[in-house]
């Protein structure tokens, strides 16, 4: 899919809507009306912006993704790859960002259905990772993590933040957001060798 390039800021503050109605009402029962009622807009508009309902709602996950992976770049990135990865963690096991990840979770859903979705997801989790990878790489050259594999490592850690949302997105009782994060670290510090 490559995106049309219609509508300008105008059409940023829809991709907003889009979101925010993907948020509410799932991928699935996201349409063109929703979003023309929230947005203000006319559905002829959405669909001179952004062609099919599928394609407004994937340029809706990279936009918000892109604004997600701007927010993990810029935590810490000077600081020591050990530091920088905890802060990174912190970061994605934050509750309040859960909107974010409730839209993350629903592009994966629609992804188990869809080839063309999935290889959208597989690029999106690519993106995800850089900062975690950024930080994973740097540690292993100056020799602060030891680690055989750093694709590994980060598919690791990512994949701990990823599935660690997924109980707090549901509002799971049981789920101890303190906790898992002091055990997330203590796991990623003996798997990475820090002391």
């Amino acid at each position: 899919m490559s995106p049309r390039r219609a509508g300008g800021d105008k059409r940023a503050e829809v991709l907003n809507h889009v979101v925010e109605v993907l948020t509410e009402r799932g991928y699935d029962r996201t349409r063109f009306t929703d979003v023309a009622k929230v947005a203000g807009v006319a559905v002829s508009t959405l669909q001179f912006y952004f062609g099919s309902r599928d394609d407004m709602l994937v340029e809706a996950l990279h936009f918000s993704c892109a604004r997600e992976v701007e927010r993990l770049a810029a935590i810490e990135p000077d600081a020591p790859p050990w530091e920088r990865l905890v802060a990174l963690v912190e970061h994605s096991l934050d509750p309040r960002d859960e909107g974010f990840w409730r839209v993350l979770h629903e592009f994966w859903y629609a992804s188990m259905h869809d080839e063309e979705l999935r290889a959208h997801s597989e690029k999106l989790q690519r993106d995800w990772s850089r900062p975690f990878a950024d930080a994973i790489t740097r540690g292993a050259e100056t020799g602060d993590f030891k680690i055989g594999d750093v694709g590994n490592m980060v598919t690791l850690v990512v994949g701990i933040t990823d599935g660690l949302m997924l109980p707090q997105v549901l509002k799971h009782k049981y789920y101890d957001v303190d906790g898992l994060r002091k055990l997330t670290l203590d796991v990623l510090a003996k798997a990475l060798g820090v002391r």
